[in-house]
């Protein structure tokens, strides 16, 4: 146990349904349980307990969680010196609320943990730009509208795949098939709820704009992304700062989904299994090694490029698909991820460290900043 206080790290969350009310307790439990070992304090606070007066200077103290003797207990905490923002906003008023937490902070002269990135469509733009990527990333297009979803589907040969710009877990997702005699979509719902429609050719364009609502959309071709038995797959990377605030791959886990289902997210009901053994059995052993090796390189590029563009980040979580010829796709990268699948796949040693690494980079955080001071 480190004998110096090194200072207070608040973990800030959105207010969800339950008890404690938020998700990832276990992950929050163990950052307040290993905190002390590095002379970090960690509570848990919701954006609204910031308050501030006229001149948006926050209050000198937060009302928060903490895990102590085996349970969650509310406490009155100094303003933390670190925020490690893991809010997932689902509506404006969330996001609202954490944007006037994060200004506070900065009033105040506080440090963030890490920044986050933007929407889907600027991190594939920044992407894209480096050569070496490029051929990993799928073609991607806006929706606006009816016109551009006309096209998209003449460009990507009548079927494709849409997603929000901002958002996790799989949700509100679709595909779209035009190929048949009648076209049809298949997806999910907000709520995450798995659904299939048949439609008919005059009513696809309008259902679709309901579906979307005012929400902003990518377009993507629907790659087959998908193991022997046709369940989606990917594979998820999980990048962090570690404690001399240099980049490391934790680890990473294979997601698998069920046959008729589009993705493999764990909170869609997939499972996550080691990722070698499961890409053995559908490839075979050499290339099976070159898909590893590739996107163990690729993780390795993505992160410095990414804080090139949109500033410091601490942790990244990198997803890719591997279609039925064994090329590598990029799909997504999540400035907020979870680390469940570590459990789901044993895999103790990452687990631990998915853990102590946020712990050991905000530490090398507040102590840089406290070397600063005093020279």
């Amino acid at each position: 146990m480190s004998s110096i206080q090194v200072g207070t790290l608040g973990v800030m969350v959105c207010r969800r349904e339950g008890t404690p009310p938020f998700t990832d307790r276990e992950y929050l439990k163990n950052l307040c349980l290993a905190s002390s070992r590095l002379g970090l304090r960690v509570f848990v606070f919701f954006p609204d307990h910031i308050k501030t007066g006229n001149d948006g200077i926050p209050e000198s103290s937060v009302t928060g969680l903490i895990y102590r003797q085996g349970r969650w207990e509310e406490d009155t905490f100094p303003f933390p010196d670190l925020i490690y923002d893991r809010c997932l906003s689902k509506n404006a008023s969330e996001s609202l609320a954490v944007r006037h937490a994060l200004t506070a902070a900065a009033v105040s002269s506080r440090i963030l943990w890490s920044r986050g990135l933007p929407g889907k469509q600027k991190v594939y733009e920044h992407l894209q730009r480096n050569p070496s990527l490029l051929p990993h990333l799928p073609h991607t297009l806006t929706y606006t509208g009816t016109a551009s979803l006309r096209k998209a589907l003449q460009c990507f040969r009548g079927e494709l795949f849409m997603k929000p710009s901002s958002g996790s877990h799989g949700s509100h997702t679709l595909y779209v098939n035009t190929t048949g005699e009648k076209p049809w979509v298949q997806g999910r719902k907000r709520d995450n709820s798995m659904f299939r429609l048949i439609l008919h050719d005059k009513d696809l364009f309008p259902w679709i704009q309901r579906f979307t609502g005012q929400r902003t959309f990518l377009i993507q071709p629907f790659l087959q992304l998908t193991c022997k038995d046709g369940s989606p797959f990917d594979i998820r990377v999980l990048v962090q700062k570690n404690e001399t605030g240099r980049w490391n791959i934790t680890g990473s886990a294979l997601r698998k989904g069920s046959p008729d289902g589009l993705t493999s997210n764990l909170h869609g009901g997939g499972s996550a299994v080691p990722v070698l053994p499961f890409l053995q059995s559908q490839f075979g052993l050499p290339v099976s090694a070159e898909i590893t090796d590739l996107i163990e390189h690729l993780s390795a590029q993505i992160p410095p490029l990414l804080e090139n563009g949109f500033g410091r980040l601490g942790e990244l979580g990198i997803d890719f698909g591997v279609d039925r010829m064994g090329k590598v796709w990029l799909l997504e990268v999540n400035s907020k991820p979870g680390r469940q699948a570590f459990t789901h796949t044993r895999d103790i040693p990452a687990a631990k460290l998915s853990v102590m690494n946020p712990l050991r980079y905000a530490r090398y955080l507040l102590l840089r900043q406290l070397r600063r001071v005093i020279s």
